[in-house]
């Protein structure tokens, strides 16, 4: 089978990435294991009506899987519970290659997994000092909550910032001890950066 066409087809583009596609869990099928044969749709604002609808049926196997109508091309997805693992993990089959996910991308006239679009994650892209900041960020909102005023800004030092409530004093410290030595390491990083990017603009504004 040939792979469609994403909507980014015919563009000028180094890589595509996972943020550009909508994607679906196979936890969103779970329900149809145990429902009658019919039709059904995902409830979702992103999708197309294409990309919504569709149909449950059963092998002779026994093995449920659907099907979705996208382009007058019919797409079949399988769903295979894996009973050996205690959370009986539900797997999608992408209709492409056939192997099992855990989650797929809807494109233009079809579903499919990462690999088979050659989708990449933001992250392969970053910088050093950008994948430490995400970092940095990612645990100074576990610490102190994604609603924390200046949570994002690394021009924030965090060495005052309270302890959480329900925290114990030395979990605490522990974790924003370690917050603190990944902000000593980025900032070098960062300011060797901001110097590439702007020169002697940038040295002469951080001496003022």
């Amino acid at each position: 089978m040939t792979m469609p066409k994403g909507h980014h087809y015919g563009r000028t583009q180094t890589r595509a990435y996972t943020g550009e596609y909508h994607r679906i869990n196979a936890n969103v099928f779970k329900p149809l294991l145990t429902t009658p044969l019919g039709s059904y749709s995902i409830n979702s604002e992103y999708l197309s009506d294409n990309h919504r609808k569709l149909v449950l049926k059963e092998n002779e196997n026994g093995v449920r899987y659907v099907t979705f109508t996208i382009n007058k091309t019919p797409h079949q997805i399988a769903l295979k519970l894996d009973n050996s693992s205690a959370s009986n993990k539900l797997y999608i089959t992408c209709p492409y290659c056939q192997k099992q996910r855990q989650h797929l991308y809807a494109i233009k006239h079809a579903y499919a997994c990462r690999q088979c679009i050659g989708l990449h994650y933001a992250s392969q892209s970053e910088r050093p000092q950008e994948r430490l900041m995400r970092r940095i960020r990612k645990l100074r909102k576990e610490l102190w909550g994604f609603d924390w005023p200046e949570v994002n800004n690394m021009f924030e030092q965090i060495a005052y910032w309270p302890k959480p409530k329900w925290m114990r004093w030395k979990t605490f410290e522990q974790k924003r001890n370690n917050i603190i030595l990944l902000e000593k390491k980025y900032w070098p990083m960062a300011i060797t950066q901001m110097k590439t990017t702007f020169g002697d603009r940038f040295m002469a504004e951080k001496s003022n």
